[in-house]
């Protein structure tokens, strides 16, 4: 019989550094030999804990995967404002990039390859993913705070939108300075770019004619603009 106790942390550290090698060089360059390494064990004992390098890259896409979906389901139920709600998702979705930064290298690869890669039973937990965003406009519309929208199009402009942010934090930083002579700040941090976004979508999924400003947030005049 296995030791569960004993078998938990060598199985977490496999999953993490499986996690970490697909988030680098991607499922086709991951190396089973490389990952063992990373987790300080051997390929005996890898393929005991785990299995082959399919089993593997599943059992990460699930690991990753129902973190996300848990979160953002959590998120969701974020009080009883759907656009709070969507404002909060987009903010858990920031800190899952930023305390799991494989995680979106892993999302964008696996988009960019057409899910090939994908085993069937990861999409369970992406359909949760989705079901999150979804969730929230369907509140949204039964309360007459949102119009009507493709919740694809909304889940991928939040989604797509974090995970492209987060892949350039490298080429942002470099030419940070260069941008301010643009009035650009591009170095700014995940969660304020979420905040943003959050805000922006959940503004243009209002009502026409509906209030477009945050409760409590007063409308400034023009000569206020500056203070």
């Amino acid at each position: 019989m296995v030791n569960t106790e004993e078998t938990a942390p060598v199985l977490d550290r496999i999953l993490e550094a499986a996690a970490e090698e697909f988030g680098r060089v991607g499922f086709s360059g991951a190396k089973v030999d490389a990952i063992a390494r990373l987790a300080g064990v051997n390929k005996a004992a890898l393929y005991y804990h785990v299995g082959t390098k399919e089993k593997l890259y599943e059992a990460v896409l699930l690991h990753l995967f129902g973190q996300v979906a848990g979160t953002l389901e959590q998120a969701a139920k974020a009080g009883p404002d759907p656009v709070a709600a969507l404002s909060a998702l987009a903010g858990a979705l920031a800190g899952l990039f930023a305390r799991l930064p494989m995680l979106p290298r892993i999302m964008a690869m696996e988009m960019a390859s057409g899910a090939r890669n994908m085993p069937q039973a990861a999409l369970a937990e992406f359909r949760r993913i989705f079901g999150a965003t979804r969730d929230i406009l369907r509140r949204g519309q039964a309360a007459g705070v949102m119009r009507p929208a493709n919740p694809a199009f909304v889940h991928l402009a939040l989604v797509g939108t974090l995970v492209v942010y987060s892949l350039s934090e490298p080429l942002r930083l470099r030419f940070a300075e260069a941008a301010r002579d643009l009035d650009a700040r591009i170095d700014a941090p995940l969660a304020e770019a979420a905040a943003f976004l959050g805000d922006l979508i959940g503004r243009g999924l209002r009502p026409d004619g509906a209030e477009c400003n945050p409760p409590g947030v007063a409308v400034r005049e023009e000569g206020d603009a500056h203070g």
